[in-house]
């Protein structure tokens, strides 16, 4: 499983434009323009991108999916949220699916940093560095691990970046620092049950 892991909240890359809707976990996400690209997929409400072959369940690990979708025609781009209640607080993640040309994870990691602590005030770097995915030596990964606050609350959020070849992984989530040790737990909960997947080695020709 993904060790350590402290995700973090919204970030884009910088030339990819993404614009995002969001609504219930229900078959609305799979429907009119988002159909181009996703499809009903075995379990009740999970769904399958169709070129990269991953697939997002409706809710998974105490999780509900959120129906965003880039608005990136090209079918290359997508980013899907998960939230998850606790307490009277909220866990998020955002994953993403891109493909980058010649861009390995840290490049990747660099690119989305800055976006990433606009969202935060007094943001500090906790950790970062090269990350390792047990048990998936196949995927070279980036992390950093942040601080900061948000509407005045104290706030953990981080950014993880994967390499997955044709495809590229993000993984970002956000909660506040005082249920820092079950929100962590709630997370890597999530990420187990995403960790074997594997996409397409490229996209589909036309």
């Amino acid at each position: 499983m993904l060790k350590s892991l402290r995700y973090a909240g919204y970030a884009t890359i910088a030339g990819l434009t993404l614009s995002l809707a969001s609504g219930p976990a229900q078959a609305e996400c799979v429907i009119e323009a988002t159909q181009l690209y996703f499809a009903a997929y075995k379990e009740p409400g999970s769904i399958i991108h169709k070129d990269s072959g991953f697939v997002f369940p409706a809710t998974v690990a105490g999780f509900r999916r959120e129906c965003e979708m880039t608005t990136d025609f090209s079918g290359n781009n997508f980013e899907i949220g998960y939230l998850r209640d606790y307490q009277d607080h909220e866990i998020a993640i955002k994953i993403a699916i891109v493909h980058l040309a010649e861009l390995n994870a840290e490049d990747h990691y660099k690119i989305v940093k800055p976006d990433l602590l606009l969202h935060y005030s007094n943001p500090a770097v906790i950790a970062e560095g090269d990350y390792f995915v047990s048990g998936r030596p196949d995927i070279a990964a980036y992390q950093g691990i942040f601080d900061g606050d948000k509407d005045g609350v104290p706030w953990h959020f981080s950014a993880t970046t994967l390499d997955y070849g044709y495809w590229d992984a993000r993984l970002i989530a956000s909660y506040p620092q005082e249920i820092d040790a079950p929100a962590q737990e709630a997370i890597m909960e999530l990420i187990t049950a995403f960790q074997w997947q594997t996409p397409t080695p490229e996209k589909p020709a036309p």
